[in-house]
Parts: C-alpha cells; structure tokens; sequence
C-alpha cells in the first residue's frame, strides 16, 4: 500500500518514469539548487534532453511541475524569484514554491519565506518559516530561532544544528560548556560556517598567544571584538591586543589605539591612542599611520570633528 506521501507524488512519479530516470529520483529530490531555469532542469530530470533556452527549460519544469513533481515546481519558482536565466515573477514564484511548499518541500517553504520577506510581508515570512522547520528545512528553524527567546530560541537552535544548519549549531556553541561549545563549533565549521571554523580554533589560539605567538593573541582578538563566531568581550580584546602590540605586531597598537579612542572595553583615552597609533605607524603600519592624523576624534559628548 502506498504511503500517503508517495500518493502526493504519484503524478511526479510517473512522469519520471516515461523519461526514463530512475523513479526514486522524484522521492529523493525534496528541492534543487536556486539557479537559472537550465541548471534546474538538469538537477530535477537528469535523463531529459536539454532544452533549447532558458525560457524552453523554464516550460519544461512547469510541465514537470504541472505532472506532481515538487521539486520542479521549487525549482522554477526559484528561478522566478530570483530572476535567474530568465524574467522575475514574483507573484508566479510564490504560488509554486507555495505548491511546492503544501506538497512536503522544507526548502520551498524557506523560498517562500524570503519572498515574503522581500515584500514586506513579515507575518507571511514567519508562517512560510514554521512551516519550513516543520518539514525539516534546518535554514528555516535556524531564522525562527533568529527572532525568538529563551527555552524556545534555544529548541529552535537545536533542530536547526539537528537537521544540518551550520548556524543554528554555531549559536548553541556560542552558550554551551567549553566542551560541547568546541563540538559544537566543529561541526559548524564542517557545514560550510566560516565563523564556526574560526570559533573551533580559539583554544588552539589561546595556547600560542598564551606561548608569546603576537599573531594569535591578535586574531583572537579580533574574534572577540568583532562578536560573531565566540560572544564579544571587547575588554579581553584590549587585552590581547596590548599583548600583540608588546610583542611587536603592529596591528595589535593600532587596534588597541581604535579602541581606546572610542572607548570599546578601555576608558576613552585621545592621547594614549595617538601614542599608539604613532608606535604601529613607526613600526612600518599604514593603518596607524593614517589613524594618527585622522581628523575624527571622540569626547566624552560624542564624536566631533577638529
């Protein structure tokens, strides 16, 4: 007895078979790559003759489409969504990533969230997005978490790492023990999450500035300025950028001379940061060099210019 997903799908089904590719392609495809209608096509229905244009492969998939097969209809909504290879529709793009999207496709959900989201229509987007994550579109549960709190941020985060979503596993890592926090970090980084990557080697750079390594203690505090792969903590990356600059990395005196002018993690200090932008540019750093003359000062009101 058939299943009542594979009933949704018998349509799509069938038209793959008349073409000859195998029949579980049109299971297995829950969504294609966004691209021009062409790429699309070839993703969908491998063993089909190319059409010839972009708008012949865009009414192929319409066709595949019409026939039951998801993903075609995700894949030209794609393409008309973002107007890949051919004109932008985006009324026409949003009934078929919304067909696709009432027919099991995560993905197409996502599609048709973020064209919601171009419009303007916030509500629509957080619909399309619940839907998304119930289907198991990680990218989805991931921007639900974006927008939520507490206990039911922190669930959302756990099924988007769950279900393969680099960030959502990169945000849990951002709150988890050292630990887990560093597991958490890998397995971003190996999902294509460059601040995961990042977040994964901070022990190893605490253990070379800590060993007196200058280009270490300024990455990691870079890291922890910038805020985006460990939690921000600007005080600690003064600190680790003084150790840079003693150690002779200019870099270091001139991002500690930013911070001190604008008073990020260190007391507001003019002066103490000209005498370090002046040690950075005498150590052959253009950035300090260009800081030290810099006409944009901040006082204690706000920022004011000479």
């Amino acid at each position: 007895m058939r299943r009542p997903a594979d009933r949704r799908n018998a349509g799509g089904d069938r038209l793959v078979s008349c073409l000859a590719v195998p029949a579980l392609l049109a299971l297995a495809l829950a969504a294609v790559p966004a691209g021009a209608p062409c790429a699309a096509l070839a993703a969908v229905l491998p063993s089909l003759e190319r059409a010839a244009g972009e708008e012949a492969c865009a009414a192929a998939l319409a066709e595949a489409c019409d026939a039951g097969l998801r993903s075609a209809c995700a894949a030209l909504g794609d393409a008309l969504a973002d107007g890949a290879g051919i004109a932008a529709d985006p009324a026409r793009a949003a009934a078929l990533l919304g067909r696709a999207c009432a027919a099991g496709s995560g993905s197409a959900c996502a599609g048709l969230a973020r064209l919601h989201e171009r419009s303007g229509d916030a509500p629509g987007a957080a619909r399309a997005r619940a839907d998304g994550c119930a289907l198991a579109d990680g990218d989805s549960c991931a921007a639900l978490a974006a927008e939520a709190h507490g206990a039911g941020a922190r669930a959302l985060w756990e099924r988007a790492c769950d279900l393969g979503a680099g960030d959502g596993c990169l945000a849990l890592a951002r709150t988890a023990p050292r630990g887990d926090a560093g597991r958490l970090a890998r397995r971003a980084c190996a999902l294509g999450v460059r601040d995961g990557c990042a977040a994964a080697d901070t022990p190893a750079l605490e253990h070379r500035c800590a060993a007196a390594d200058p280009e270490a203690c300024l990455r990691l505090g870079a890291l922890l300025q910038e805020g985006r792969a460990v939690p921000g903590d600007a005080a600690r990356a003064a600190a680790l950028y003084g150790r840079a600059c003693d150690r002779g990395r200019a870099e270091g005196c001139t991002r500690l001379g930013v911070l001190h002018r604008f008073a990020a993690g260190v007391p507001l200090d003019e002066a103490g940061a000209r005498t370090l932008f002046a040690r950075a540019c005498a150590m052959g750093d253009p950035e300090g060099c260009r800081l030290l003359d810099d006409p944009v000062r901040l006082a204690p009101e706000g920022i004011e210019g000479d």
